[in-house]
């Protein structure tokens, strides 16, 4: 079992299906896939593995979902559990962005030109 792996999941069909996959961090190969995304379909990649063999793991990345924090903390309680820095840096992105729309729009209520 890698000590660190990665969570995510994809969409394919026009974005109607979807595809969970767990990567190991060290070797980079997808070492789980299966049809669907979610805390059922996660459980299946924990469930087969014993607790000592999950005990291994020490990081845990993936998106800011909550089934991912839930999945760790039930299967993984020693590990770190990260967030990916693709998902940090577009979320600031956006928060950015809704501050610059905000100081914008306040801009033209005074009459200021910027």
């Amino acid at each position: 079992m890698p000590e660190k792996i990665a969570i995510d999941e994809t969409s394919f069909k026009k974005g109607y299906k979807y595809i969970q996959t767990v990567q190991n961090l060290e070797t980079d190969e997808i070492i789980w896939a299966c049809e669907g995304y979610g805390k059922e379909v996660l459980s299946q990649f924990f469930k087969q593995y014993t607790p000592e063999e999950l005990s291994s793991i020490k990081y845990v990345v993936g998106d800011g979902a909550k089934y991912i924090t839930d999945c760790v903390e039930t299967y993984c309680p020693t590990a770190v559990r990260c967030v990916d820095p693709y998902h940090v840096v577009s979320w600031a992105n956006v928060e950015l962005d809704n501050v610059r729309k905000r100081l914008a729009k306040d801009l033209k209520k005074t009459d200021l030109r910027y």
